[in-house]
C-alpha cells in the first residue's frame, strides 16, 4: 500500500511538470503519453467485494430471535401482572383477617365481662327489694353504669326480650307458662347481648304457651 502511494505521488508530480522540465529529465512527450494510461490505471482505487460472513446470523434468524424475545417479554409481563394481582388479593385477605381477629377478640373480652355485669345487676335488685339504697347501692349502680357505657363503645348492646315475640336467633326459651299470647316472652332469667349485630349470649327466657 505504501508503494502504491509513492507511485501515485510520483504520477501527480509528473503530471504537473512542464514539457521543458520533462525534456531536461530525459522524458519525451511521447513517452509521457504512453505512461499516462498506466499511471491513471494505477491511481484508480481498489474496490473490495466482500462475501457474506457465514458466522453472522441471517435476516431470518434475526427475525426469529426478535419474535422469541417479544414472546418472552409478554410472558414475563403476564407473570408480573398475575403476581401483582395475587399480592393485592393477599393484602385484602390479610386486612380482613386482621379485622375479623380483632372483632373476635373484642367479643370474647366483652363476653368475659358479662358475669360481672349480671352480679352487679343482681346486687342492685336485692338492695331495691330490701330497701337498702345507701352509699353502697349508689356505688354499685355507678360502677354498673360505667361498665355498660365503656363496653357500649366497643359495640355491646342488650338484646330486647321481655314482652317480645320469641326469636330463636336471639332468645333461648327454657320454660313455658300457660296462658297469655303464644310465644311471647313473659320473664327473663338472664339478659342477652350482642356486639355489632353478632350474638355473644342468648337471652334465657320463659314464654307463654297460649293455652290455659
Amino acid at each position: 500500500m505504501k508503494y502504491k502511494r509513492k507511485r501515485m505521488k510520483k504520477a501527480m508530480e509528473d503530471k504537473q511538470k512542464t514539457p521543458e522540465t520533462q525534456a531536461a529529465e530525459g522524458v519525451s512527450p511521447d513517452t509521457q503519453a504512453e505512461q499516462k494510461p498506466a499511471q491513471a490505471a494505477e491511481a484508480e482505487p481498489e474496490v473490495e467485494v466482500t462475501s457474506p460472513d457465514p458466522s453472522q446470523p441471517s435476516q431470518e434468524e434475526w427475525a426469529a430471535a426478535l419474535k422469541k424475545t417479544v414472546e418472552e417479554r409478554d410472558s414475563y409481563k403476564d407473570s408480573y401482572l398475575r403476581a401483582q394481582s395475587e399480592f393485592q388479593n393477599f393484602k385484602r385477605r390479610n386486612a380482613t383477617a386482621r379485622a375479623d381477629a380483632y372483632e373476635d377478640g373484642s367479643r370474647e373480652a366483652i363476653a368475659a365481662c358479662l358475669p360481672a355485669i349480671d352480679n352487679l345487676e343482681l346486687a342492685l335488685k336485692h338492695a331495691e327489694e330490701s330497701g337498702d339504697k345507701g352509699p353502697m347501692y349508689e356505688g354499685v349502680k355507678m360502677t354498673l353504669k360505667l361498665m355498660l357505657e365503656s363496653l357500649g363503645k366497643l359495640g355491646l348492646e342488650e338484646v330486647p326480650a321481655l314482652g317480645e315475640t320469641f326469636d330463636p336467633e336471639k332468645h333461648n326459651a327454657v320454660m313455658r307458662q300457660p296462658g297469655g299470647e303464644e310465644n311471647v316472652i313473659c320473664e327473663v332469667f338472664q339478659k342477652g347481648y350482642k356486639v355489632h349485630d353478632r350474638m355473644i349470649r342468648y337471652a334465657m327466657v320463659k314464654v307463654y304457651s297460649g293455652q290455659e
